[in-house]
């Protein structure tokens, strides 16, 4: 089998690639890396996973004996902004994929998307004050409240995809989420709330090279203005595209398609 080309951070945290390798199970030339889960008790889960991370690229980097383009959904995003900061040598180029700058306002979006779908829902109310709430008093307590609220609602996922090629990526998420190691709550809380402890101002990597940035046009959790302004200011050099697909474009077009948008 060929050396890995694409090293591919998944989104989360706390995910797990499984939907991609189901997808693309042929794929031989992505590198599908399972990202570790935090260690219990673990002081910077975060931090520990920027290291983790590192640690992959570089040996995956050395088995292809070339630089890699570096493919990341969502919260992967950052992960790849600290493989580019840290070791622009080997990356050949960058391929986002709904990328979250602020995963707790992409959260609060979504949540918002939620309750306007499922207004009429018997737990919606409790979603609304869950909201108003944390409009009072902003904070990562408050944040996992409005998560709480939300996962009362039904087939809450669906809303991740686009109309137009995501009822059959909705139903296969639906059903791979509920697999082993497909989710990590405990990952996923310990490692957000290690992230939004971190200063996220935006700035300029190293990494000169190609960026391409696509943001879908049915993405609950993104504006789409406002992302690309911040990510501009971390990759200037970056292209910024729009698709037809909800937030996980990887899940809806083809990988060719991603890897290479016009």
């Amino acid at each position: 089998m060929a050396a890995p080309s694409v090293f591919y951070l998944h989104g989360g945290p706390g995910l797990g690639p499984v939907f991609e390798r189901a997808r693309y199970p042929d794929a031989g030339h992505v590198h599908w890396w399972q990202q570790p889960l935090a260690k219990p008790c673990a002081a910077r889960p975060y931090l520990d996973l920027l290291e983790a991370s590192l640690v992959e690229f570089r040996r995956v980097a050395a088995e292809a004996g070339q630089p890699l383009t570096v493919m990341a959904s969502s919260f992967g995003a950052h992960l790849a902004v600290h493989l580019a900061r840290q070791a622009p040598e080997l990356v050949k180029d960058i391929v986002l994929l709904g990328p979250t700058y602020n995963p707790e306002d992409a959260g609060l979006r979504f949540a918002r998307r939620a309750f306007r779908v499922h207004t009429d829902h018997p737990h919606a109310a409790k979603l609304a004050v869950a909201l108003a709430m944390y409009e009072d008093d902003p904070g990562r307590p408050r944040f996992w409240d409005v998560f709480g609220a939300l996962s009362l609602l039904p087939d809450v996922t669906e809303l991740y995809f686009g109309p137009n090629g995501g009822a059959e990526a909705a139903r296969s998420f639906a059903e791979l989420i509920r697999q082993p190691g497909a989710f990590d709550g405990p990952t996923s809380v310990a490692t957000s709330d290690d992230f939004s402890a971190q200063d996220h101002t935006p700035q300029a990597s190293p990494f000169t090279g190609p960026v391409s940035v696509l943001f879908g046009s049915y993405d609950p959790m993104i504006d789409a203005d406002k992302d690309r302004d911040l990510w501009a200011q971390v990759f200037p050099q970056a292209a910024f595209f729009k698709v037809d697909t909800g937030h996980f474009p990887l899940l809806e077009l083809t990988l060719e398609e991603c890897l290479a948008p016009v």
